[in-house]
């Protein structure tokens, strides 16, 4: 129970008292998925949209906005004035599965007392709720899931991050990878996985360590997902049968800094 710090010594729920810690930076980033309809994902992106508007818009912006307000919606989280939110919502069109699927990032931080991974796990799950709310009239099966933390960073815990999906990346080069950069990836025959500036000898931006690696065997050798790269997401092209297994182009959705301790991960 000493384990729970939301308990008290009674064990009853309580707040935590945290005015003694120091102010220090902190930074959250949290992820989930939206199963849907193909015809429904299709219906959200086209140029004609849905009857309700904008989707992506308005979820991403309900998303901040639950950010912001985590301290109401949940008991015992403390109100804090966050420096910044971000959510951003990903369609991925697996051609092995029959549901199409939203990948939601939602990202938050702020200089102070206490960790933010709450606001953004509720920006992600706020973000979804809005998509289904929004989407309902045509397609009730969808399911949100998997909404999980990826990583924090800041506070007496350090730098924590998901290792079930997630690995550091080994930076090369301290890179600003702006929208719609490519990305070439290549896996390499002792495992270890390569990202360069387009493909042949491009600029190396980094490696992941990959030998005996069921992460990178299992995840990353795919053709749908979205990819954590640092402080910037980044989307799978598609790329010839031939490559399919060991190389592959990569798009940024979402712009971000390469920087020491940047993270890898596949969401799917």
């Amino acid at each position: 129970m000493s384990l729970l710090s939301h308990l008290d010594v009674r064990g009853q729920a309580a707040m935590v008292d945290v005015g003694d810690k120091p102010v220090s930076r902190r930074y959250a980033r949290a992820w989930g998925r939206l199963l849907l309809a193909p015809e429904t994902l299709k219906m959200i992106t086209s140029s004609q949209g849905l009857a309700k508007g904008d989707v992506f818009g308005a979820a991403r912006l309900a998303g901040i906005m639950a950010a912001k307000r985590t301290g109401e919606l949940i008991p015992l989280c403390h109100p804090l004035p966050l420096s910044w939110a971000g959510v951003e919502l990903i369609p991925l069109y697996p051609e092995n599965l029959s549901q199409a699927l939203i990948v939601i990032v939602g990202e938050a931080s702020l200089s102070g007392q206490t960790g933010i991974e709450m606001e953004a796990l509720t920006a992600v799950t706020i973000a979804g709720l809005t998509v289904y709310d929004m989407c309902k009239a045509a397609d009730k099966s969808m399911i949100l899931s998997e909404v999980g933390l990826l990583e924090k960073k800041g506070g007496r815990s350090g730098h924590y991050f998901a290792r079930d999906r997630s690995r550091l990346l080994d930076v090369v080069n301290k890179v600003e990878l702006e929208i719609e950069d490519l990305v070439f990836w290549h896996c390499l025959p002792n495992g270890d996985v390569e990202f360069r500036r387009n493909q042949g000898d491009g600029l190396l931006l980094g490696k992941v360590t990959g030998e005996k690696d069921t992460l990178l065997n299992d995840q990353f050798s795919c053709v749908d997902a979205v990819v954590v790269f640092g402080g910037a997401l980044l989307s799978s092209l598609p790329v010839t049968a031939g490559e399919a297994s060991t190389s592959g182009l990569l798009q940024v959705v979402k712009p971000g800094c390469l920087e020491a301790d940047a993270l890898f991960a596949v969401l799917k």
